[in-house]
């Protein structure tokens, strides 16, 4: 009988420990889990707003969805412009624009005459060449222009570890306090499509915390209700 009761007593002890030890063990593994899906989950709503920045700036709206954000980047341009030589603070001092120099370069060129250029410091001959202010505007691809050529366009909107889930994303206007209608968009994903696969009751801890404090329980990069200069929820 007093056997049975040490070996009864070592079990109870190990499981005991055993139970300490879990219940150490696996909030910590959810975290670092957490820590580094969401390492990669930012970069993908990093690439959203980037991409959504530059179609806004080129097409003045955002774009709806992420087909038309992927096709814009595959078959759409970007201005490009080319500068060479920058106005001197006393230049804009003096009232000179960049528009005003390049007014004065364009004259020079199609004219022969250098004279009104150079006195103004916008042009001069460099190792036996003509080095003058321009502003020349080009197009390039979108895709490569923004991201690079070898950019997967394909993956844009996909979360990871989802299994294929894809961020949401809307767009909308918003009214400033001068009347001003702002264009402003927002893409998300919740804790349960890159998570889901984790510890469940850890999973609803979070939830429940990030809830009581008024939070949105996962990641997401700017606003529908207010504009923030697309900030994302990390930052």
């Amino acid at each position: 009988m007093k056997i049975l009761s040490r070996v009864l007593l070592v079990l109870a002890i190990i499981g005991l420990g055993w139970a300490v030890y879990n219940s150490i063990r696996v909030p910590v593994n959810f975290e670092n889990t957490k820590t580094q899906r969401e390492k990669e989950v930012i970069k993908e709503l990093i690439d959203i707003r980037t991409a959504q920045v530059a179609y806004k700036q080129e097409n003045n709206v955002h774009a709806a969805n992420f087909e038309e954000l992927r096709n814009w980047l595959e078959n759409g341009n970007v201005r490009s412009v080319r500068k060479v030589m920058e106005l001197s603070e006393k230049q804009l001092q003096d009232g000179m624009t960049e528009q005003k120099a390049w007014d004065i370069v364009k004259k020079a060129r199609a004219t022969g005459n250098w004279k009104e250029a150079e006195e103004a410091g916008l042009s001069s001959i460099v190792n036996g060449e003509r080095v003058s202010f321009t502003r020349d505007t080009t197009f390039v691809n979108a895709k490569e222009a923004i991201f690079g050529a070898d950019y997967d366009t394909s993956k844009l909107g996909i979360v990871p570890f989802s299994n294929g889930a894809t961020f949401e994303m809307d767009t909308a206007s918003v009214k400033t306090s001068s009347d001003i209608f702002i264009r402003i968009f927002e893409a998300k994903v919740d804790y349960d499509t890159y998570l889901g696969d984790l510890n469940q009751t850890e999973l609803i801890n979070l939830k429940d915390r990030v809830n009581q404090i008024g939070k949105y329980p996962g990641l997401k990069v700017g606003s529908l209700t207010e504009i923030n200069n697309n900030a994302g929820n990390w930052e």
